[in-house]
């Protein structure tokens, strides 16, 4: 009976360190982000839309370690089709990393290159600028010729085409429900064979 308990407190270890996850990480740390994804990402952010990098227009002064040129600072991209949120402006300017920030270098993005972004706002205003979170995947490459995104778009989809994308924000994406109910289905039989052996 004692090993019982014993393997009952193991495997409720083991389930929250599973459900931990599930909950949102404030810090710039980012914790444990292996159900980080594009798809989580957009559901929850107030703008989603695909995006073009116009121009950099502002620059770091200082020099980034292993970056050879002039660290962009600041990007003005254009909306081409907004999926969610209030946001009216055509154009918009989006801010990096300083080197002391939690967001990511802008040397990341190629001026006239296409994106699939849920940038955050960084204020209120209707004038805000916004920036992107070095804690959660806010963007994936596009390819306008397949209509294509890449990227981390959930746990197991690395390419998704752009109406499939529409129509799983308007409806839901089912990915993270199917990988949760399958890991909970396993453990569920783990923990079940486990407990007729003993």
């Amino acid at each position: 009976m004692q090993s019982v308990r014993i393997n009952l407190k193991q495997t409720l270890l083991l389930i929250s360190f599973l459900i931990c996850p599930f909950f949102e990480v404030l810090a710039c740390s980012c914790g444990w982000a292996w159900n980080d994804s594009f798809s989580r990402t957009a559901e929850k952010s107030e703008l989603v839309a695909l995006i073009k990098v116009l121009s950099f227009d502002e620059y770091l002064e200082d020099d980034i370690l292993g970056y050879d040129e002039q660290m962009p600072y600041s990007m003005t991209v254009e909306i081409i089709k907004k999926y969610k949120g209030r946001e009216s402006r055509k154009k918009i300017k989006v801010l990096g990393d300083t080197g002391i920030l939690c967001r990511p270098y802008l040397a990341e993005f190629k001026v006239g290159s296409y994106y699939l972004a849920a940038p955050i706002p960084i204020d209120s205003t209707s004038n805000t600028e916004y920036d992107f979170s070095v804690c959660r995947t806010d963007y994936l490459k596009v390819d306008t010729i397949t209509n294509r995104a890449y990227g981390k778009y959930s746990m197991i989809r690395y390419i998704i085409n752009l109406k499939a994308f529409e129509r799983k924000l308007k409806n839901r994406d089912w990915d993270y429900v199917i990988i949760s109910s399958i890991v909970s289905l396993l453990i569920i039989i783990f923990v079940t064979k486990k407990l007729k052996k003993e």
